[in-house]
């Protein structure tokens, strides 16, 4: 009896192989980061792979040091033909093909996350060292929504909140025998049907493949994968909150700096919303923008508008969205009061925005190359025929360099007036080699229709629609205070603006319009200013004469006539005159629309254009003095607050369920 009780301690652990999992080593895990070719992301790409290899340089012995481990990669690079590469769910057969046996030892866990995700090695290790990766686990950051959302296509509308996805910027894991069973699924069909056509959020899209309707297998929270840092946290994303460069309104991307001013708003609107929608954006963010064209199917002076050749119809704006496209191109031709925009922004009348924002946010980007910025859709993505293609979707804004309007105008038609203009518009600038850049900042819905992490408070750009929301409660909240900031910053810098020293010892500040009963106080403004911040604002913008796209080929686009000797030592020597082009102003619109006159637009002028000059014939906005928003009390009501703590309590969850049907839209 005593012999048995020693025995007994022994076969125990002779047994604990079988049912626990063994240790873990980092070279067992592959990374793939969710990446974009344009130069911005592909640098904060390589700048996280870096990272990650570093690291498991660091911690496994095993590997001998090499320029870059092979267990690291970056969807732009590894499949840069693949339209669907973002959604994941469209290449897992090519994943479990070009990552997982590429490597000559094996992988275990395959790690996807995104560009700005942070990941620490070590932790991953140590936390997926206590998973069994034998079996099919899917672990995650989890998100649920809080009512049925049309971008998750009115999934679960009963009961929104009883379904997990996750947030990818903080990574998830999937063990190879998850992996390899969802590449079977694929292959056999049975993913197909469950999945639409058209790809929106691929984090929900891709819980769902794996989850099956039940059959599959659901995501898993783990406390490692975090929204933001915290201890203990092996992946999570950026932080999200204030930094000093935001707080002085200065871009991210210092190199750069995008002004709003250089930015032209083209609002899409139609009769029927003038009194309606028209107001909501004239006490928001039109207040802040100089350059405003508000494009009707009629003739509003009260606005006033551009009216178009065009009809307002109810299943797309094709044509109306071309012909807006053009006349934005003749007045920046003709105009040369414009020659500082470089960037054409086409929004709806029901799209609440910052300007600041969205100033911000292209100052990472360089207007002289082919751009096509906003938020991401996909179409047809699992197509069989590799016809699917990425499209900006047009609620959260279409941005488009001034660089590569001249070719869109010269090849992109309709196949019919009523077509949806964002998804022509993307094949027609696929055909030219020009893919979205896409962006979390931009959103097609409304804040309520988005999990809190997924929300910069910081940095976003712009939400959509009206419906069931209050537009100047979410601009309040979202957007007026850094457009007010924005706003100062930029009254603050022209009033410290020194021409040739004169006789009085007083700054003349020509581009100021307010009025200052204590003129010492301007010298105390103007000490504020950075010298290079003010040198930023104060330099010359210099036209574009040639275009580069992300792969540096390059296509001339001459958009205006050049101002320093430096732009002439640059230009390259087949470039096309300026004036050369355009001895025809008599042509007419395309696009099977009624005939304009294009020659109408040329005498339009800009009282708001940094040079000025004539009289303007369609508004650009109110005058600089005019009041800004008088501040009210937020809505706290309303404040979203954060769910992945309280989803891995889930029996405390009580959550309120809230129906939307499509016949409600």
């Amino acid at each position: 009896m005593y012999r048995v009780a020693l025995l007994l301690p022994v076969l125990l652990l002779l047994q604990l192989p079988s049912s626990v999992a063994p240790a873990l080593a980092v070279h067992e895990l592959s990374f793939l980061v969710l990446s974009q070719p344009a130069r911005f992301n592909a640098a904060r790409a390589q700048q996280l792979k870096r990272s990650i290899a570093d690291q498991i340089r660091a911690l496994d012995q095993e590997i001998a040091p090499t320029p870059e481990p092979d267990s690291v990669f970056l969807t732009h690079e590894l499949f840069p033909e693949q339209e669907g590469a973002w959604a994941i769910t469209p290449i897992l057969g090519h994943i479990r093909t070009a990552i997982l046996k590429s490597t000559h030892r094996t992988a275990r866990w395959l790690i996807v996350c995104e560009e700005q995700s942070h990941v620490n090695v070590s932790l991953l290790a140590h936390h997926l060292a206590n998973e069994d990766y034998r079996e099919k686990l899917f672990l995650g950051y989890p998100l649920y929504d809080r009512e049925a959302t049309i971008i998750h296509h009115f999934a679960f509308f009963k009961n929104p909140s009883s379904f997990l996805y996750p947030l990818l910027r903080a990574g998830i894991a999937l063990t190879i025998p998850l992996v390899d069973h969802l590449v079977q699924l694929l292959a056999d069909g049975a993913v197909r049907p469950a999945l639409s056509d058209f790809f929106i959020d691929a984090a929900h899209e891709f819980a769902l493949a794996v989850w099956q309707h039940g059959q599959g297998f659901p995501l898993q929270p783990r406390r490692y994968f975090c929204a933001k840092a915290l201890p203990n946290c092996a992946i999570h994303g950026a932080e999200p909150g204030p930094t000093d460069r935001m707080e002085r309104d200065e871009p991210d991307c210092p190199e750069s700096t995008t002004e709003v001013d250089q930015i032209m708003f083209a609002v899409k609107t139609c009769g029927k919303y003038h009194k309606d929608r028209v107001p909501a954006l004239k006490n928001t963010w039109t207040k802040y923008v100089q350059h405003l064209r508000y494009f009707s199917d009629v003739d509003d002076p009260s606005i006033p508008t551009v009216a178009t050749s065009v009809p307002n119809y109810s299943a797309g704006h094709c044509a109306k969205t071309l012909e807006i496209l053009q006349l934005i191109g003749d007045e920046l031709r003709y105009n040369g009061s414009l020659q500082a925009i470089r960037w054409v922004m086409l929004v709806d009348d029901d799209t609440i925005l910052s300007p600041s924002s969205l100033a911000r946010f292209l100052s990472c980007y360089d207007p002289g190359r082919d751009l096509y910025l906003g938020e991401r859709y996909g179409y047809h993505l699992m197509g069989p025929d590799g016809g699917g293609y990425n499209y900006v979707t047009g609620g959260g804004g279409i941005v488009l360099s001034v660089a590569i309007l001249d070719a869109l105008q010269q090849t992109c038609e309709c196949p019919s007036a009523s077509s949806p203009d964002d998804m022509i518009l993307a094949a027609c600038l696929q055909r030219l080699g020009i893919r979205p850049i896409h962006s979390p900042l931009f959103h097609q819905a409304r804040p309520s229709d988005y999990a809190p992490e997924l929300l910069d408070r910081q940095g976003t750009v712009s939400f959509h629609k009206h419906w069931q929301i209050d537009p100047q409660q979410v601009y309040n909240r979202w957007f007026r205070q850094q457009d007010e900031r924005y706003a100062q910053r930029r009254q603050t810098r022209s009033e410290c603006r020194y021409p040739t020293p004169v006789a009085s010892s007083e700054p003349v500040c020509k581009h100021s319009t307010r009025v200052h009963s204590r003129p010492e106080s301007v010298p105390n403004l103007c000490r504020q200013v950075k010298d290079h911040h003010l040198d930023a604002y104060l330099r010359p913008t210099r036209p574009n004469v040639s275009v580069r796209n992300e792969n540096n080929s390059v296509r001339e686009h001459p958009i205006g006539p050049r101002t320093t000797n430096e732009d002439e030592n640059k230009r390259p020597p087949q470039q096309t005159n300026h004036n050369d082009r355009h001895q025809h102003p008599e042509r007419v619109l395309r696009f099977g629309t009624k005939a304009t006159n294009r020659n109408a637009v040329a005498p339009q002028m800009d009282t708001h254009s940094p040079t000025g000059g004539g009289t303007a014939v369609h508004s650009v906005g109110p005058p600089p003095q005019q009041k800004h928003i008088a501040r009210q009390h937020l809505c706290e009501s309303n404040e979203l607050q954060s769910n992945g703590n309280l989803l891995l309590r889930r029996q405390n969850l009580q959550e309120s369920t809230n129906i939307i049907k499509h016949t409600d839209l």
